[in-house]
């Protein structure tokens, strides 16, 4: 029961790798692949979903990149400025913060793209690892990368990084919500008071 509770499945119990007791490795592998593609589509959703809330309050135009068609690199961009002009305007160490949420997201961006579009190949014998090759279409083997090796911790902990990255960025928010700067229509049209505003915010880290 103890083991139950510890891995979050109902009789799976789970190794301190991520791999089921009663699974081969080859088969984690597979679940972990597909936890990553599931993890990250939500977290491609949840972004285009703060970039919408975002545009809307700082009233900026964002619907352009709201399409199915667009690159997640570029709602991500677009997300990353308004979030740094939304709570990381007057301290540096704020926007540092953030900037290294979105160095994370990037991060995770390359290699889920790696392997969700490699190939993976035979367990390593003795071990839980996995041979894996980038996908190419070269035909000349001299000028195909060597294949790698990925253990189940080293996807699993990607595919840990990738579940949590979306409720990092909430808990900045909540962290920094006194911070939020108004509507940047409210902003032009009240310059004094949103001067007196930032002033203000400039003595609570003081």
């Amino acid at each position: 029961m103890d083991e139950e509770k510890k891995s979050g499945r109902r009789g799976r119990a789970v190794t301190v790798e991520g791999r089921r007791v009663d699974e081969s490795a080859l088969d984690a592998m597979h679940r972990l692949l597909g936890r990553l593609v599931h993890a990250y589509a939500r977290l491609d959703h949840f972004v285009g979903l703060q970039l919408k809330w975002l545009g809307d309050y700082r009233s900026q135009p964002v619907e352009h990149l709201l399409g199915r068609t667009i690159r997640f690199d570029r709602r991500l961009q677009r997300l990353k400025k308004l979030a740094i002009e939304t709570w990381g305007h007057t301290d540096a160490a704020v926007a540092v913060q953030f900037r290294e949420w979105f160095v994370a997201v990037e991060r995770a961006q390359k290699q889920r793209n790696t392997f969700a579009h490699g190939r993976w190949g035979e367990l390593r014998t003795g071990t839980d690892s996995i041979q894996f090759v980038e996908l190419t279409f070269e035909t000349d083997a001299a000028k195909v990368r060597p294949e790698v090796t990925v253990s189940l911790a080293e996807l699993g902990s990607l595919v840990s990084e990738v579940e949590r990255l979306s409720g990092s960025f909430m808990a900045l928010q909540k962290k920094f919500e006194t911070r939020a700067r108004y509507r940047k229509d409210w902003e032009d049209s009240n310059p004094t008071a949103y001067a007196n505003w930032v002033a203000y915010q400039a003595t609570l880290k003081a």
